[in-house]
């Protein structure tokens, strides 16, 4: 927050911007979106729009799709019986869901088997096969996982066991020797989209074996929209859950899921609706899933026993599915408090132990941590510090070197994590995943050579400014833009989603009419003014005013518009992501910083009521003290005005020259009006009035 030199807008081509939205009949401004994603031509920009199903890929362009659902349906017509082995995440748990109700349906002997998180780990492993083994399976189908198994998979074969794999993470050079491999990131596959998701392999070979069976093993539109019908709904909740990327394929399943979602004829997918408070009169969104639905399905398989939210998409029970869900909503509640209290231990550990300012990879490891969390906690360190981070949990009353750690990795743009866990391989025992989030394990006797040896593959790749986390907009806007009809003509844009994201726009130089902060200080509501035209806006998760901001002030605001619906009325609304001071409170807050130089070289000339007296010097060393400065801290200048509105802001500036020049505090400057301030330990008892600026300023 607050930082607009981490805003991106984008430049457009007017003549092109205008070409698009006439021959589409929509605004300019949605237009620039368009040709954000890629759309600059009217054709595919019109497709886009449109939703087209002519997206809908002939699954046999899928490399080992035939031998895949050949050796199925072998096992079909000789009633072999059949485990599913799945992940269990919401992307594994809705896989193992569909196939196994399609094989359900056509009488086949199925079962499905997922491991758990805290005693197995993620992937296949050998024990596993030997437990299914003696259930008398003789085929195991993969989904959303397998592809880099090449080592448990051999050995399936040598106890009797065939085994096909359907997954969609990275693949390894060398693929597993089995019945068929169907992964759409095969380098050999000539699949036209690579983004799937586990779910979405599945449903592809659902459509295939139904093609196989209904028409020769020759594509056909029809019978793949009707899959759609029976099968969308959960093939939507596994695509958003597993943040794939919401544009062709995906895109048009998804907007397909969601309209079916509002009427599913899922009793389980019901029941989940129904325990979060949403019926059939509010409309399901990406943004309904990804917060609300998937945490619920995922915390089965991170606290819990991820057969349960399988079972909840395979009950046609009304009663039994409610209970699961209620289930689900509880052990959501434990996995929050589980959460909660790793992600301080973590920020704890980070403070004591690590210098985020010199590590390319925050690497943090704990005896005890959950293993079902710590991928969330991962995420939010990598989110606070803009660092990729990896938390590492091992589990051990003894601990020893050869005690095994289990890891969850998340990264940000300029390092591929798997890339860079493949190039300390030699100290892992298995790594898997995407380019910005994977899986790990390690001995805790390499830990140490691990973090060293990341951190020196990783410099080089972010040491680069571009590295920097940025914030992409969309576009400039206006008062003029802030309009229901804008709104509604965007919307043509949906669903949102990754590589889809929903509209995020800058308005520079607004008035702050209005500030006040709702529930008890969390968020802020706001009524701007641009050209004497009014705009609502609100800003959850920050309080504004005690950030400084005030009414009177002008800022640039990064955000994006919705529809506001209360007691009936519709308004529109701004959403604030971001938001800093326009340039012009910027010029006036550089002038003063520009002073105090001046000041210290005694060449400017000033009123004497800006020399602080030794009550000012107390009071602002007092509030820094209780506002936690003993560890390096931001402050904006705004925000010490918004403590001291008495004080103008060359006192304030004077005061914390002089603390520092007593050797007080440290206080560097990172932008305009921002700074950083760490207050030190003395025992000394200090002449501030002999500090060099203090003299200087007496003396005139």
């Amino acid at each position: 927050m607050y930082d607009k030199s981490r805003w991106m807008i984008p430049s457009h081509d007017e003549k092109n911007v205008k070409l698009l939205a006439d021959s589409l009949r929509i605004k300019p401004l949605c237009a620039k979106l368009l040709i954000n994603r890629g759309y600059t031509d009217v054709a595919p920009a019109r497709s886009f729009i449109e939703k087209s199903d002519a997206f809908l890929y002939d699954p046999y362009l899928l490399e080992d799709m035939r031998k895949a659902t050949a050796r199925i349906r072998l096992a079909m017509s000789r009633e072999e019986k059949i485990t599913i082995y799945g992940d269990y995440d919401v992307d594994g748990v809705t896989s193992v869901s569909i196939l196994y109700m399609y094989l359900k349906e056509h009488g086949v002997d199925v079962d499905y088997y997922i491991p758990t998180r805290e005693s197995e780990g993620y992937g296949l492993n050998i024990g596993a096969f030997h437990t299914i083994k003696d259930t008398g399976t003789t085929l195991v189908i993969t989904v959303d996982t397998g592809i880099t198994a090449l080592n448990e998979i051999a050995y399936a074969k040598t106890i009797g066991l065939d085994v096909v794999v359907t997954d969609h993470h990275q693949c390894r050079p060398e693929l597993p020797v089995c019945e068929a491999v169907v992964n759409p990131r095969r380098p050999d596959c000539k699949y036209p989209f690579k983004e799937l998701s586990g779910v979405g392999v599945v449903f592809k070979l659902l459509c295939a074996l139904e093609m196989d069976i209904l028409n020769f093993g020759e594509y056909n539109i029809f019978t793949v929209k009707d899959m759609c019908r029976r099968y969308i709904d959960l093939v939507t909740i596994g695509t958003i859950a597993d943040v794939m990327p919401l544009y062709d394929e995906n895109r048009i399943m998804v907007h397909m899921g969601l309209h079916l979602l509002s009427n599913t004829s899922n009793v389980g997918v019901r029941a989940l609706l129904r325990s979060v408070g949403i019926d059939d009169t509010k409309k399901i969104t990406a943004s309904t899933i990804g917060y609300t639905l998937a945490p619920r399905i995922n915390a089965a398989g991170r606290i819990g026993d991820a057969s349960r939210a399988v079972s909840l998409f395979l009950t046609n029970s009304p009663h039994y599915a409610s209970v699961i869900a209620e289930e689900l909503c509880v052990t959501n509640k434990e996995r929050q408090q589980t959460e909660n209290l790793i992600f301080e231990e973590a920020l704890k550990q980070i403070e004591t132990e690590h210098d985020v300012e010199k590590e390319s990879v925050i690497v943090l490891a704990s005896d005890h941590w959950h293993q079902g969390v710590i991928g969330i906690v991962a995420s939010k360190v990598t989110e606070l510090f803009g660092k990729p981070s990896i938390l590492i949990s091992f589990d051990s009353d003894e601990p020893s070197d050869h005690d095994p750690g289990k890891g969850s990795a998340r990264s940000i743009k300029g390092l591929n994590i798997v890339e860079a866990l493949s190039s300390c391989s030699d100290l892992l025992i298995k790594y898997g995943g995407h380019a910005l989030a994977a899986g790990l394990s390690v001995e805790r006797g390499n830990l140490d050579a691990f973090r060293k040896a990341l951190n020196e593959y990783a410099h080089p790749y972010l040491s680069s400014p571009d590295c920097i986390v940025k914030t992409s907009a969309e576009a400039e806007i206006d008062e003029r833009d802030v309009t229901m009809d804008t709104i509604e003509d965007i919307a043509k844009l949906e669903p949102y989603g990754a590589k889809n994201p929903e509209p995020v726009f800058v308005l520079k130089n607004v008035r702050i009419d209005e500030i006040a902060p709702l529930s008890m200080g969390k968020h802020s509501r706001l009524y701007l003014n641009k050209n004497e035209t009014g705009i609502a806006a609100v800003c959850f998760g920050h309080n504004l005013l005690d950030e400084g901001f005030s009414v009177g002030i002008y800022a640039d605001v990064l955000c994006s518009m919705n529809i506001n619906e209360f007691r009936g009325n519709k308004t529109v609304q701004l959403i604030i992501r971001d938001i800093d001071y326009a340039d012009q409170t910027l010029r006036e807050i550089e002038t003063v910083e520009n002073n105090l130089v001046k000041l210290k070289q005694d060449s400017l000339f000033f009123d004497h009521h800006v020399i602080p007296k030794r009550q000012d010097f107390a009071v602002v060393y007092k509030f820094l003290r209780e506002e936690g400065f003993q560890k390096e801290k931001r402050i904006t200048l705004m925000k010490l005005k918004s403590v001291f509105p008495e004080m103008p802001h060359l006192k304030l500036l004077i005061i914390l020259e002089t603390l520092s020049e007593c050797d007080l505090l440290t206080w560097k400057k990172i932008s305009v009006g921002a700074y950083r301030i760490r207050q030190l330990q003395t025992k000394e008892k200090k002449d501030l009035y002999a500090a060099p600026l203090m003299r200087t300023l007496m003396q005139n």
